[in-house]
């Protein structure tokens, strides 16, 4: 249908952890759409925040799920849980989405994510934008080549449109994309390149408190560990 024609990802919100065996339903999941350029990346960001209980900046909280909401962020401020991203905040998630992650997983539902990751893992050691250039990130995405190749590509990818003669944008270029001589971009910023690796994340795991049934106090936990080898 026509009003889902420009819908790129989709997930519930509050939905980590939630199985339904009555209904055989499944709500733990996310659909992402990616052209094969990295289109998908932001996209995907903003749809993991959905699953971990942030709504839409400028959104009240969902019945079943409460929580702060996010009626105090202003949609036009253009952090992840908008689609106004225009600038590095785009990058970033605003004060009512951190305050939406914290209810989340001091409830009941976030159970599931309670656990030890495999610390044996690797990521992967490089960023996507050196897999295709600007160009061709573009060509993915509309057929056609980048319109500007300088720091104005970290917070938005212009393309030409061949329709309407245009240069259009509606995502930023992929982390590690050339901005300029010896820069790359990083979280939306311009900057001098000095190696193409994705930082070790091992030594700077994030903790989050969760209330304990036993003691009624809260304890801290990890969300996720990554680790990297050499």
């Amino acid at each position: 249908r026509e009003e889902y024609s420009k819908i790129t990802g989709f997930a519930y919100v509050g939905g980590a952890c939630v199985v339904n065996k009555r209904l055989e339903k499944v709500n733990s999941v996310a659909i992402i759409e990616d052209t094969g350029g990295f289109s998908g990346i932001i996209v995907a960001a903003h749809e993991v925040g959905h699953l971990l209980g942030a709504v839409h900046d400028g959104s009240p909280p969902p019945t079943y799920l409460g929580g702060p909401g996010a009626e105090r962020c202003r949609w036009e401020d253009g952090y992840i849980m908008s689609d106004l991203r225009h600038t590095e905040k785009g990058f970033r998630w605003s004060p009512c989405s951190i305050s939406s992650f914290h209810h989340f997983l001091n409830g009941e539902t976030a159970t599931c994510l309670y656990n030890s990751p495999h610390e044996d893992e690797s990521l992967p050691r490089v960023l996507p934008g050196k897999l295709l250039s600007l160009d061709a990130q573009c060509r993915r995405d509309r057929g056609t080549s980048a319109c500007f190749k300088d720091e104005r590509v970290c917070a938005q990818l212009f393309c030409f449109d061949s329709g309407s003669g245009y240069c259009v944008a509606y995502r930023p270029a992929a982390e590690g994309s050339p901005c300029g001589d010896g820069q790359t971009c990083n979280s939306g910023r311009c900057i001098v390149e000095h190696e193409n690796i994705i930082p070790d994340y091992s030594q700077h795991t994030v903790s989050y408190l969760r209330r304990s049934d036993e003691t009624d106090d809260y304890e801290p936990f990890n969300l996720t560990s990554t680790s990297r080898r050499s």
